[in-house]
């Protein structure tokens, strides 16, 4: 079953652009090591109107082949010593993050 994930980020006030920065380094390593997006570009949107922080907000959608697949990569995505340095200076940017998964309605 082929699902749609979509990660809201909230970034600390005035570090949006290190927290892209650091986001393009992080889904550079992933695209490299694993096969996980199903050949599809990840989608970077940020809000335009309808309330939220839209300053500090970057919305990133992307399609997986299914969920085992995705099981999988987190798997060995947490143990990755590469994807692993990233960690500490997730801190300094990111506020907050939130993993949704969807399903095509049938």
């Amino acid at each position: 079953m082929k699902v749609m994930m979509r990660m809201i980020m909230r970034f600390v006030p005035g570090k949006l652009e290190q927290g892209r920065k650091l986001l393009d380094e992080f889904l550079a390593i992933i695209d490299k090591k694993y096969e996980i997006f199903s050949g599809t570009s990840v989608r970077k949107y940020t809000p335009w109107m309808g309330g939220g922080d839209a300053m500090h907000t970057l919305i990133m959608e992307f399609e997986i082949d299914s969920l085992t697949k995705l099981a999988e990569f987190y798997d060995k995505a947490w143990v990755d010593p590469e994807l692993m340095q990233t960690t500490s200076q997730w801190d300094a940017v990111e506020e907050s993050h939130n993993v949704e998964l969807y399903m095509v309605a049938q």
